[in-house]
């Protein structure tokens, strides 16, 4: 049986390695649609890392891909529609690898602790490991300006954030939630994005506990149960 390509993010394009978690695997039609989709989508990232998208025209890609144009507008309107089918994939994927480590009780922003009783959450380390693991693919959702896919992941956050706040501090206004989300959400920002262009140096683990008690320290109002 052959098997059907799947298209993972590294560093060489034409990668062996074994696949990662988060895939480019669009949904639907037969074996040969989804190919030439995974192609386009493929070509979509090498051009993102080396121009913006508004600059990216169709042509370039699809010569890129080796897909003609008429393929092309068989499963895409424009380029952008392009972008926004490929974010939201990895998206849904990535939805279902999160709620994976808030199995149980456990909620997003739960708590734990090693032997030495230095602070994870979770489901921000799955966050990190995503990253390590598609480093091409994460440079391009994070920085790219039409991109939407870290807000995605902590829109479920702003309101689970807000709903805790409210039952620990109930006296607490509403805008000072806002502001200790938007400091949470842009400060993580800040260290994916340090920790992506100096090489991702440091393990998987360090980042995450760097992170956590970065959040930890100055959102004080997160005890250690499950939100």
């Amino acid at each position: 049986m052959v098997k059907e390509p799947s298209l993972t993010i590294g560093k060489e394009r034409h990668s062996h390695e074994i696949p990662q978690k988060i895939m480019i695997r669009p949904r639907g039609g037969d074996r040969r649609s989804r190919r030439t989709a995974i192609a386009l989508q493929q070509g979509l990232v090498e051009l993102l890392l080396e121009k913006s998208l508004d600059d990216i025209t169709i042509k370039e890609l699809t010569t890129v891909a080796d897909v003609s144009r008429t393929t092309f507008y068989l499963h895409y309107h424009n380029i952008n529609d392009l972008f926004a089918q490929m974010e939201n994939n990895v998206y849904m994927q990535f939805e279902q690898i999160i709620h994976r480590s808030m199995a149980g009780d456990r909620g997003l922003f739960h708590i734990e602790f090693d032997d030495k009783g230095t602070p994870t959450l979770p489901a921000l380390k799955e966050v990190f490991i995503f990253i390590k693991d598609n480093p091409q693919l994460s440079a391009v959702l994070l920085n790219n300006p039409a991109s939407t896919f870290l807000e995605k992941i902590w829109s479920t956050g702003h309101h689970v954030l807000a709903q805790r706040m409210a039952e620990l501090q109930p006296d607490q206004e509403a805008d000072q939630v806002e502001y200790y989300y938007a400091f949470a959400l842009n400060g993580t920002k800040g260290i994916i994005e340090h920790w992506i262009s100096t090489g991702m140096k440091e393990p998987v683990q360090q980042v995450v506990e760097i992170t956590t008690t970065f959040l930890l320290r100055n959102l004080g109002f997160l005890s250690e149960e499950s939100i």
